[in-house]
């Protein structure tokens, strides 16, 4: 019995220190909670300037900076949700947002952002630089140092192109031609080139233009012009004098017996007329180019010529490129001005073929060399 009651009296012991204990637990909690409510501080960076703020546990970052004179603005960032409690928040970093003009692809636009470089501002625009394109300043440069960002968009083209070489002119002396006579015995032909150029555009606008390439493709054949030398003498002609008048005395009779004497008449003054006969010469058109050829002939084909014309006789002749399709050459074996009007395989430099009605002609007339004039 005793037993009994002395287990019950230890039990009531243990459930009397429990509470006891118990109450203690919540006495602490409830003052450390109110302390919490009225004394939080956290550490606040504006600009890279510090300050310490209190406030109450649970009220939220909007309200103590708000609270503390500090406005946010949309030109500002928060490191942290402004609505987040001080429970949850030691240090909040406000910053002035970075802000400036973007240009890029022909348009610029105003920024305000919380970047920091130049390379996360085109990031955050979707800007992409090629590989050749640039940025200024450069994509490391801090936003916080610059008011304007330009994107240069650069590209790279090369340009082929092809130039006439035009040919130059030889003169040589020929004593054999007169003087102040001169013949082309070597027709020129212009050459030709090709080039390539390296242009550089910034933004669409040329800014460097190089040469990488310059090779000559055909040789330009020199025009060789032959210059008389050979010195005319003048001979003058020669100059017929007319014999003297022969005058016979008078012969006197003697006095007595006078006889008339008839006076001889005086011979009669001879001149010599000189005549000179007129040489029947070919017309040279003036300005003419005087150069031998070599003159072939061709009948019908049956095709236009190379210069969209029917051949026609008398009139059309087939040349080297070198003379332009309406030169005409005057050739004065056979007293014709012909027309360029066509080309042949091979009708190379120095050979003229001649068009001609019939075959029979053709052959007739073979293969010569005559002298011929050149009229451009």
């Amino acid at each position: 019995m005793i037993e009994k009651e002395n287990t019950a009296i230890k039990k009531r012991k243990k459930a009397m220190l429990k509470i006891g204990m118990a109450s203690i637990i919540v006495t602490c909690m409830v003052g450390t909670a109110n302390s919490f409510v009225f004394a939080k501080e956290i550490k606040v960076t504006v600009d890279d300037s510090e300050r310490v703020l209190s406030g109450g546990m649970f009220q939220n970052v909007g309200e103590v900076l708000k609270d503390n004179g500090i406005e946010l603005g949309t030109n500002y960032s928060v490191n942290v949700d402004t609505n987040s409690v001080l429970l949850t928040v030691n240090n909040v970093e406000v910053k002035r947002k970075a802000s400036g003009e973007l240009s890029y692809d022909g348009k610029t636009i105003v920024y305000q952002t919380e970047a920091k470089t130049v390379g996360e501002l085109l990031e955050e625009n979707n800007v992409k630089l090629g590989a050749l394109d640039r940025v200024i300043p450069g994509k490391a440069t801090e936003l916080a140092d610059v008011d304007k960002v330009t994107v240069i968009r650069v590209e790279v083209a090369e340009l082929p192109s092809r130039q006439v070489i035009h040919y130059p002119t030889q003169n040589k002396d020929n004593p054999e031609l007169e003087s102040g006579v001169t013949k082309v015995v070597q027709v020129g032909v212009d050459g030709v080139s090709s080039q390539v150029e390296r242009v550089m555009y910034e933004n669409g606008v040329e800014v460097k233009r190089e040469k990488i390439y310059d090779e000559i493709e055909t040789e330009p054949i020199p025009e060789i012009v032959e210059v008389g030398t050979k010195k005319i003498v003048q001979t003058p002609a020669p100059v017929v004098e007319a014999p003297a008048a022969v005058v016979t005395p008078t012969v006197e009779a003697p006095a007595v017996t006078p006889t008339p004497v008839e006076k001889p008449q005086a011979a009669p003054t001879q001149t010599t007329v000189v005549t000179t006969e007129a040489v029947k010469t070919n017309t040279i058109p003036e300005g003419a180019i005087p150069m031998t050829i070599q003159c072939t002939a061709y009948t019908a084909t049956g095709n236009a010529t190379a210069s969209g014309v029917m051949p026609t006789a008398n009139h059309t002749v087939a040349t080297w490129s070198g003379l332009p399709f309406g030169t005409k050459i005057y050739i004065p074996a056979t007293g014709i001005t012909y027309t360029v009007e066509d080309r042949g395989g091979a009708v190379t430099q120095g050979i003229v073929d001649i068009y001609m009605n019939t075959y029979e002609e053709c052959i007739q007339f073979g293969r010569q060399n005559l002298e011929a004039y050149i009229i451009f």
